[in-house]
């Protein structure tokens, strides 16, 4: 495996670690399936700190491109998919992102509740109703909103829908982070997941996509009021 050693500069050493990586797996210096050296051997050859290595490791690891096996992390996706990935992440982060989320939230997350109406099994059930279980125990946890999310994409039983809901809703958390402790939103919210939770139940596909598309204007109500909070 050859990694040229990075030169300090302006930008952020994790974001220099990442575009050095991506620039040897597009050349095949590192190549797909291949595991990478240890974190110790690979700060060494790119003349990095751990600290520095490990906050690129953790947002290949993030965005799929890399895994563990072992004690060792594995390439597994091309640059090409990094490259598009970290795009995606960058979009994320611009100004007046929120509209263009709150819209593909109304696509994916109604569809996604349709869909689990009709295919959750027993366990996926009680995936969700323990995510609401946690909601209710510890309602300033923002996390725990995700995980609701997170389980109701898993049982819709489409991977593709899943992985995406799991990667953006982790991405935009800082929206809901603006007013998710105010007890206001927090009893409408929890409302809201419990009536999505018991149609799913019920199998009640239509009742299913009501109810997130009122959790989603609920989202939205509050983003709104509270655009700085």
């Amino acid at each position: 495996m050859r990694l040229e050693k990075i030169q300090h500069a302006l930008p952020k050493i994790p974001e220099l670690v990442m575009q050095t990586l991506i620039t040897a797996i597009d050349r095949g210096d590192v190549k797909v399936g291949q595991e990478l050296p240890s974190e110790r051997d690979l700060a060494e050859m790119l003349g990095v700190g751990r600290g520095s290595l490990r906050e690129c490791l953790a947002i290949l690891e993030f965005l799929g491109a890399i895994e563990n096996r072992g004690n060792r992390k594995v390439v597994i996706r091309d640059a090409d998919y990094i490259q598009r990935s970290i795009s995606f992440v960058r979009v994320s982060n611009k100004p007046n992102i929120q509209e263009d989320f709150g819209e593909f939230r109304r696509i994916n997350e109604v569809a996604i509740a349709g869909l689990a109406s009709q295919r959750a099994t027993e366990e996926d059930l009680a995936a969700l109703a323990e995510a609401v279980r946690m909601l209710e125990s510890n309602p300033d946890d923002y996390m725990n909103d995700l995980r609701f999310h997170d389980a109701l994409a898993i049982a819709s039983h489409n991977m593709m829908l899943a992985a995406t809901i799991h990667l953006v809703n982790s991405m935009i958390a800082d929206i809901r982070v603006r007013f998710f402790g105010r007890p206001d939103y927090q009893r409408r919210s929890q409302e809201s997941h419990i009536a999505i939770y018991e149609a799913v139940r019920d199998r009640d596909e239509e009742r299913a996509k009501r109810e997130m598309d009122r959790h989603l204007k609920i989202v939205e109500d509050f983003a709104r009021k509270y655009p700085d909070h």
